[in-house]
């Protein structure tokens, strides 16, 4: 065998399982077609978290007079917002292949094609033997039916990330955390922006209040935002034009560019050789184990290719996951997936929701817990917001679902009690740093056991 394992895929799963494997001694290599760190360092995560830090300081010197500042004039240079997002997701690259060469992992450029159980053919040519081989090859943006890009009205993020010109109006197609975190970046960069979504609230899937509270936000920040309602008839010339359709009303309307931000599909397509007994799903997934193995043993799959949520951290922690259980036999736990969306305010959600709990008839019990009412939250002008936690009726923690300044840096702890099955009643004598934002967590779950003091 030329490797003891083999990823396929140098994403968050492919490059962090490979290390993780590296260190235990396994002689590992990664096949990567493009550059490491996947879509979520070159397309997704980092470079947009980087606009979205600049984006922010826009907002805050508009509300500088809030809090006695004053700022007459300021400039904005996207050259630079786009050169200094560049210059982070080259080191952070860079980064990742210091660590290969460390670690001794193997990359190989190309393409690969799984054509048996221990063997792959990279580009069609060069065959490479594995103990073991992960699929982890991750997923790309999807269109609409009767909507395909052309890259010039009709795009996907990645031509919004390159800053190039700010369109003077914006459609966004789909109000997920991909659509509302662009939305947010181009109205603050000075585009009319609106945003369209067939579900009933913005971030389909979300605790409805959380979702209710962020949308609410999102409209004062400028941006037009339709939910439960249907696009359809597309007409695109100069401008692309669409009829809107909500209940019994019907309009048009025009604009300079359309995001589709409607979702992602696995990149799986011709990754599997004739022949083989593994099958993808309706929509492209591999089907795979509690322990992450396809159909044949040795040929494993982790992160977006085996389904929502399409999350790095889901990637990489399964991938992890699947180094121990290759090399130790521990089996792959699942634990709760926490979630977040880094829009002004930002939302953070783990587990149980209130409308997932009352369909399935659970009684339970709701922590709530306003930004308004906390000390830290006054004091830097950060009072929208709320904490949510859901407990069963003995005080087991189900659920956390946050909306407000920082949110994914509370929910952590919360991501833990879920995933432990604590009660609320064991953090009563946890002591939180006063004045921070976390006491709002405490409060929270202070109202399930009965030790909250400011509300």
């Amino acid at each position: 065998m030329d490797y003891d394992l083999l990823f396929i895929g140098g994403g968050p799963a492919g490059y962090e399982g490979a290390i993780a494997a590296a260190k235990k001694g396994l002689k590992t290599a990664v096949v990567e077609a493009d550059r490491l760190g996947g879509t979520c360092l070159q397309r997704g995560c980092i470079p947009t978290k980087a606009i979205l830090h600049s984006v922010k300081a826009i907002k805050q010197i508009n509300d500088f007079a809030k809090i006695g500042v004053r700022v007459e004039k300021f400039q904005v240079s996207t050259d630079e917002i786009n050169r200094r997002k560049e210059r982070i997701v080259s080191k952070l690259t860079r980064g990742i292949e210091l660590l290969f060469s460390q670690h001794k992992v193997q990359l190989v450029k190309g393409t690969a094609q799984v054509i048996g159980a221990n063997s792959v053919r990279v580009d069609g040519q060069k065959e490479l033997s594995a103990g073991h081989i992960v699929v982890a090859t991750g997923s790309r943006p999807a269109e609409l039916p009767f909507l395909k890009w052309d890259g010039q009205r009709i795009i996907s993020s990645d031509q919004l990330l390159r800053l190039e010109s700010i369109p003077d109006t914006l459609l966004v197609i789909g109000a997920g955390a991909v659509g509302l975190e662009w939305a947010l970046i181009y109205s603050y960069l000075g585009s009319k922006v609106t945003v369209v979504e067939i579900q009933e609230t913005v971030v389909p899937g979300t605790d409805h209040e959380i979702a209710g509270i962020l949308k609410n936000e999102l409209i004062k920040q400028n941006i037009t935002i339709h939910t439960a309602t249907a696009i359809s008839d597309p007409v695109i010339a100069e401008k692309a034009g669409f009829t809107f359709k909500k209940g019994e009303k019907e309009w048009r309307e025009e604009f300079s560019k359309v995001l589709l931000a409607v979702g992602r599909i696995p990149n799986t397509a011709g990754l599997f050789a004739a022949g083989l007994p593994i099958h993808l799903d309706a929509k492209g997934f591999i089907p795979v184990s509690p322990n992450l193995e396809t159909a044949i043993p040795a040929i494993f799959a982790c992160g977006d290719v085996v389904g929502p949520p399409l999350l790095a951290h889901k990637a990489s922690h399964q991938a992890m996951a699947i180094v121990d259980f290759i090399t130790s036999g521990r089996p792959v736990a699942h634990h709760p997936q926490p979630a977040a969306i880094f829009t002004f305010p930002e939302v953070a959600t783990v587990g149980t929701s209130e409308d997932q709990a009352l369909k399935e008839g659970r009684r339970i019990k709701i922590g709530r817990f306003p930004y308004a009412a906390g000390s830290r939250a006054n004091a830097i002008d950060e009072k929208t917001g709320l904490v949510k936690v859901i407990a069963a009726e003995n005080n087991t923690i189900l659920g956390a679902h946050i909306v407000g300044a920082e949110a994914g840096e509370l929910l952590p702890l919360l991501t833990y009690a879920v995933s432990r099955g604590l009660k609320a009643d064991e953090f009563k004598e946890l002591i939180f740093i006063h004045p921070t934002l976390s006491e709002n967590v405490w409060e929270a779950l202070g109202e399930i056991a009965g030790f909250s003091i400011h509300i």
